[in-house]
């Protein structure tokens, strides 16, 4: 009988003052310019003009004590056959206090057949150009059996929102990054298609 409350209680819960899909509302003037191809389950979908890949922005809360934050999660679905095993390889700057290049890292899966898809993201000048200045949180490649996609989660792009005292702050996200964040998505959709058809 007490089990059950219990559990009640400890279920995690989504923020009261949360307004889902008010980031991605948000968001949607700094994506101006960008195809919107709709919403559907809490993802919005967009498309570079003329472009012939898509990706989609799902709204992602982090409670914390007297606060919350909504931040945006951008994923692309990228060519190509994903891994033998469920992998995920995470992208992140080099650099204790200035960014001096761009690494790679497998945090889950077969590292050793990883190895060559490693060595072509962390050779790509392409993708080091666009990924410098691009300030994110997370940015990883994450494989299953259903292919490969890439998620970046950017500081900006994201609401703050306190309850003592009330506020709610949005942090757009400037055109510098949305650009070095489309030329990122670009670079991986021509390496991974590159890659399907060696």
């Amino acid at each position: 009988m007490l089990l059950p409350v219990l559990e009640r209680l400890w279920q995690p819960r989504l923020p009261k003052a949360y307004r889902p899909g008010a980031t991605l509302a948000r968001l949607a003037q700094d994506l101006a310019g960008l195809d919107c191809l709709g919403e559907e389950a809490g993802l919005r979908h967009y498309r570079l003009p003329e472009a012939d890949w898509s990706f989609s922005v799902r709204e992602q809360v982090e409670s914390q004590w007297l606060l919350h934050t909504v931040s945006c999660c951008f994923c692309l679905p990228l060519s190509g056959k994903g891994p033998a095993q469920a992998s995920r390889l995470q992208l992140y700057h080099q650099g204790n206090w200035r960014r001096s290049g761009i690494a790679c890292r497998c945090v889950a899966g077969d590292a050793s057949a990883l190895a060559g898809l490693m060595e072509q993201i962390t050779a790509s000048r392409a993708l080091h150009t666009a990924l410098m200045p691009l300030d994110f949180k997370r940015c990883e490649l994450i494989g299953d059996a259903g292919g490969w996609r890439l998620e970046i989660e950017h500081f900006a792009a994201s609401e703050v929102v306190g309850r003592f005292p009330p506020f709610r702050r949005y942090i757009r996200l400037i055109r510098t990054q949305k650009l070095a964040r489309l030329a990122c998505m670009a670079v991986l959709q021509r390496l991974f298609l590159a890659q399907g058809k060696a």
